[in-house]
């Protein structure tokens, strides 16, 4: 059991890649390069937000983390404890506390079952959690905690609407009181509207119940308003974390320059000043990313350095880590000119 100061989530240097096998023979023809050599640390109560654009290994990060995808190497320590070389029984046991809300509510929700049963299935897997005479309370009670009628705990998957469904798949993931849950664009299906409800009763159930949460969203606004930390992704690697507030207002990396630049402002035309950046081309393959840095071929900055030496993850201006020779900050406030 690590102790107060530990942070509960800790990843180190993790590689996770998904081969390509040739049609004649099966062989192995090459390997998507999903996520290369990240390493990041999530305090206990707190929300570490992962952004990038599709393609950059943050689901497959995630997939990994709670033991959906393998990984080639790395550590997984959750509570101290590697969570890749933990022997069956206790990996199970240490899996129980942390649970996952997936994108698609429907998709993620057995539609054969009622709300009801898609919930106690959780303790039907793991018994000892909750006694069996306690399953209907236990249910109506973290339907009533999420929001939803207790009364409802009999219906059917497509009885509710999306953001009903997306309360259901985070009652279901309570239902082990885990110490970490993981969002995959768990609000980005979501009307507005609803996409604000279902912010505010994750972070009511932070406050709450002390939960830890790592948070996937392509939406910069949500993950701003929800995350004490950010973590961007770019083809596999972290290239800048560091606080919202520094992410936000000081970004150095270019990358995150260019996400932030592409952020709508309810007024564009208070802000005159305000400078887009438009990135050259698109993402490369996974399958032979670029040498050096990755990010080289759509940066404005690259140099011949650039092409032959990786940059490391590291404080590079005495603020926050980023990773990028060049770092430099926003003459003006991100997104700005």
């Amino acid at each position: 059991m690590s102790s107060p100061a530990d942070p509960l989530l800790s990843v180190r240097d993790l590689h996770t890649s998904f081969p390509i096998r040739s049609t004649l023979l099966r062989r192995k023809a090459g390997a998507v390069q999903a996520v290369s050599g990240v390493s990041f640390d999530l305090p206990a109560g707190r929300t570490l937000g992962l952004v990038g654009e599709s393609g950059s290994g943050k689901t497959t990060l995630a997939r990994t983390v709670i033991g959906l995808a393998p990984p080639e190497s790395g550590q997984v320590l959750f509570d101290g404890q590697d969570l890749l070389t933990l022997p069956g029984a206790d990996l199970r046991q240490a899996r129980r506390q942390i649970q996952m809300v997936f994108q698609d509510p429907y998709a993620s929700l057995n539609p054969r079952l009622t709300v009801e049963q898609i919930i106690s299935e959780a303790w039907l897997i793991n018994p000892g959690v909750v006694p069996r005479d306690r399953w209907a309370t236990e249910v109506r009670d973290l339907l009533a905690r999420v929001g939803l009628n207790p009364d409802h705990a009999d219906r059917y998957p497509h009885q509710f609407s999306g953001g009903q469904r997306q309360r259901v798949g985070i009652a279901r993931a309570l239902a082990l009181r885990p110490r970490l849950v993981i969002c995959d664009e768990a609000v980005s299906a979501l009307d507005v509207s609803v996409q604000a409800q279902v912010l505010n009763l994750l972070a009511d159930l932070q406050v709450e119940l002390g939960l830890s949460f790592l948070f996937i969203a392509h939406d910069l606004s949500v993950v701003r308003h929800i995350s004490d930390e950010v973590a961007v992704m770019y083809l596999g690697k972290v290239v800048e974390m560091g606080t919202t507030e520094q992410i936000f207002t000081a970004p150095v990396h270019p990358y995150t320059q260019a996400l932030l630049s592409a952020v709508p402002v309810p007024r564009p035309w208070a802000s005159p000043q305000r400078r887009q950046i438009i990135l050259a081309g698109d993402i490369p393959s996974p399958m032979s990313p670029p040498s050096g840095c990755r990010f080289r071929t759509r940066c404005w900055k690259a140099q011949d350095r650039c092409a032959t030496e990786e940059p490391a993850l590291a404080d590079r201006l005495g603020d926050h880590s980023s990773a990028c020779h060049f770092p430099e900050l926003p003459a003006t406030p991100a997104g700005s000119k």
